[in-house]
């Protein structure tokens, strides 16, 4: 299962999540409790390796903010609640996510709840599953990744509060929810 943990601000974070095991970083450039600037974004870029993702998110964001995030090393563009043509962001020609979008072009759909990182963990027994690649978001913890993928079946997950205590990032939930969400994977194909 591919796992994206959101929202880190920290070295040791960083470091935590890419030794457990997660395919992708994902920093946050949009208005939130884990937003990072510009400068923080590219010391941590420095402890990722190439083979894992680097994710932007942003909510509605200018060309000019996308384009001094990517600047960082960014291999991913996140978009929630875009009022901009998603064709205006393909002239960085990296992969783009795309929240909540069903019918969007994206390279991958997001599904999360309506506000991201609250938490708030979505309904998947009565979730439309999208008939392209996406990404499950929405609530997600250790407790739950392993009901919400056999629910689902995405082709990956995504978690930031999820793998939190006290608003700040939990370095063993980081590794339990890593651990479970790729456990599970091999769970689903097996049947």
């Amino acid at each position: 299962m591919f796992v994206k943990i959101c929202g880190l601000t920290t070295e040791a974070s960083v470091v935590t999540a890419v030794e457990a095991g997660a395919d992708a970083i994902g920093f946050v450039f949009a208005d939130s409790p884990r937003q990072i600037d510009i400068a923080t974004a590219q010391r941590l870029r420095r402890l990722i390796p190439d083979e894992v993702r680097v994710v932007g998110v942003f909510l509605d964001p200018t060309i000019k903010e996308v384009e001094a995030a990517v600047a960082c090393g960014l291999t991913d563009i996140q978009l929630h609640r875009r009022t901009r043509p998603l064709e205006a962001f393909r002239q960085f020609e990296l992969p783009l996510i795309e929240a909540d979008h069903h019918q969007s072009e994206a390279d991958v759909i997001l599904l999360d709840a309506p506000t991201p990182g609250s938490g708030q963990a979505l309904d998947w027994e009565t979730l439309e599953r999208p008939e392209r690649t996406f990404w499950l978001a929405g609530g997600l913890t250790v407790d739950n990744v392993g009901a919400a993928i056999r629910a689902m079946r995405p082709d990956g997950v995504d978690v930031s509060s999820g793998v939190e205590t006290n608003g700040q990032k939990d370095h063993d939930k980081i590794r339990a929810f890593i651990g479970r969400a790729k456990e599970e994977t091999r769970c689903i194909h097996n049947q």
